[in-house]
């Protein structure tokens, strides 16, 4: 037996009634306000006084007279590593940072510790993993070019041999430059 059930279709809102139902709406929520009473611009930026400062933003410029850039030195065989950047350091009156180094080097001289006097040499040939530190004209003024007194320079070194052997140290004299050799360096001046 089926029943047939009737469903009470509600009638639509004529338009009129839309319009009555929107100003109920508006006028329940929303007060119209008159122009006077309108509250003022809201200002711009934090408020006078306010301890929520902003964080200050380095904007990088790479035209920035005062950026460092990165040059490449290629170091002749069996000449000193750390000469041949002192020389440099002297020449032009500068100081220099190391930042990466590749090529091999034929032997390396360490030093025990960052404080110690002795120092030992490594003979290879070594694949250069990493050549880091810094090299601090002291006197940028100078015109003495064969002093090495006016120059601080700190150097770590990481080195390989062909069987897989690896060395870290402090530099403590001479590396002489095998095949290679190339040096992304940065220089600036002191203040």
């Amino acid at each position: 037996m089926a029943e047939s059930l009737k469903l009470s279709s509600s009638t639509p809102l004529s338009s009129s009634d839309d319009s009555t139902f929107d100003d109920a709406i508006n006028s329940s929520s929303h007060p119209k306000s008159s122009p006077s009473s309108l509250p003022l611009k809201r200002t711009r930026g934090r408020p006078v006084g306010s301890k929520n400062k902003p964080k200050l933003t380095l904007p990088i410029n790479q035209n920035n007279e005062h950026a460092q850039k990165p040059i490449l030195i290629q170091i002749p065989k069996h000449s000193d590593v750390i000469e041949t950047l002192s020389k440099f350091a002297r020449d032009y009156k500068i100081s220099i940072t190391v930042r990466s180094a590749s090529g091999s080097i034929l032997n390396a001289t360490l030093r025990d510790n960052q404080y110690g006097t002795s120092t030992f040499i490594v003979h290879g040939p070594f694949t250069l993993v990493s050549l880091t530190g810094t090299c601090i004209n002291n006197n940028s003024s100078s015109t003495s070019l064969s002093s090495n007194v006016d120059l601080d320079c700190f150097f770590n070194i990481s080195f390989c041999s062909s069987s897989g052997q690896s060395f870290i140290g402090i530099v403590g004299g001479r590396i002489t430059a095998g095949d290679n050799v190339v040096l992304t360096i940065t220089v600036f001046r002191n203040s």
